[in-house]
C-alpha cells in the first residue's frame, strides 16, 4: 500500500516538494507544487493533488444536470443549473422545429418552478449552455425533495461502481436522481425513507473525505451486520473527490434509468 500524506491547504500553500508530478488543483513553482483550491492534499508515488472540500458547478457539455425552470421568452425556458451560468432549453427542443411561439403555449409543457433532467448539449464559455432533454430518460421530474450538495461530492455520493448510491437508495426505499451539478432528487413513498436518504446524502457530503464512510453509512441506514464489510474508502475517496476525474465525466452512465423520470409530452 502507498504511503499517503494529507494535510489541509489554501491556494498558494506549498503541497509538497521534489520530484512529484503536479495531478490536479495544484501547478508546480519551482520545485514546489503549489495548491490552487481549498482542500486537503494528497502525495504519494504517483504524484500530488488537492481534493477541494467544496465548489461550484462549471458547466461542460454532455454533463447531465438538474434544473429548475426559471421563466421563459418567446424563443426558450431559462432554466437555473446551480451554476453562475444561466441555462436554455430551447423551445424547438419540445416543440419540433415547427414550433412557433404564436401558436405553441409554452407555459403548458414546463411552468416555473418545474424540475427537469436534462444534459447540456452546447457549451463553450462564450455563451450560456444550451440544454436538450431529447435523451432518453430526460424531462420533467413529477415528484420528489430537491436537494443541493458541494458537485465535487457527487461522485463520492455515487460510489465505486455505483456502490454507495445503490446502497442508500435500497436501504431507504427511495430512487436518487443525481445531477453533475449537485443537485439532486429523492423520491418515494415513504416519508421517512426519503428522511433517512437525504440524511445519508448529507452526511457522504459532509465526510466525503474521511475513511470507513460507507461502513458509517450502512451502519445509520441500518444495514444487516452481515453486509457491513470493511471497505476501501482510501481508494474510493481518491477517485471519487478529484474533480476531473474520469468516474464524474461518466455520471450520466450511472443514474438509474428507472428515476420516474418523465418527458413533456407524457411519456417516460
Amino acid at each position: 500500500m502507498q504511503d499517503v500524506k494529507r494535510k489541509y491547504v489554501i491556494p498558494g500553500d506549498i503541497v509538497a516538494e521534489g520530484n512529484l508530478r503536479a495531478l490536479v488543483n495544484v501547478f508546480r513553482n519551482g520545485n514546489s507544487i503549489v495548491a490552487t483550491r481549498i482542500g486537503i492534499t494528497e502525495s504519494n508515488n504517483e504524484g500530488a493533488k488537492v481534493i477541494p472540500l467544496s465548489g461550484i458547478y462549471f458547466p461542460r457539455a454532455n454533463d447531465i444536470v438538474i434544473g429548475k425552470i426559471q421563466d421563459h421568452s418567446s424563443l426558450s425556458w431559462s432554466v437555473d443549473i446551480n451554476s453562475s451560468f444561466a441555462a436554455h432549453l430551447p423551445a424547438q427542443d419540445i416543440f419540433g422545429r415547427d414550433f412557433s411561439p404564436a401558436h405553441d403555449d409554452m407555459g403548458r409543457q414546463l411552468s416555473t418552478g418545474d424540475v427537469i433532467v436534462a444534459r447540456i448539449a452546447i457549451f463553450d464559455r462564450t455563451r450560456d449552455p444550451i440544454l436538450t432533454i431529447q435523451d432518453k430518460d430526460m424531462g420533467k421530474i413529477p415528484t420528489g425533495e430537491l436537494i443541493k450538495i458541494s458537485p465535487t461530492r457527487v461522485p463520492r455520493l455515487i460510489g465505486k461502481r455505483g456502490a454507495m448510491i445503490q446502497t442508500i437508495e435500497h436501504a431507504s426505499s427511495t430512487r436518487i436522481t443525481i445531477g453533475q451539478n449537485g443537485i439532486i432528487v429523492v423520491s418515494g413513498k415513504d416519508k421517512e425513507g426519503i428522511t433517512l436518504a437525504i440524511n445519508a446524502i448529507h452526511i457522504v457530503e459532509a465526510e466525503a473525505h474521511t475513511s470507513n464512510l460507507t461502513q458509517r453509512i450502512k451502519q445509520l441506514l441500518n444495514v444487516p451486520e452481515s453486509e457491513i464489510e470493511g471497505d476501501d474508502d482510501s481508494q474510493t475517496s481518491n477517485e471519487a473527490n478529484e474533480t476531473l476525474s474520469s468516474d464524474e465525466k461518466s455520471i450520466s452512465n450511472n443514474i438509474n434509468s428507472e428515476m420516474g423520470v418523465v418527458n413533456p409530452n407524457g411519456s417516460k
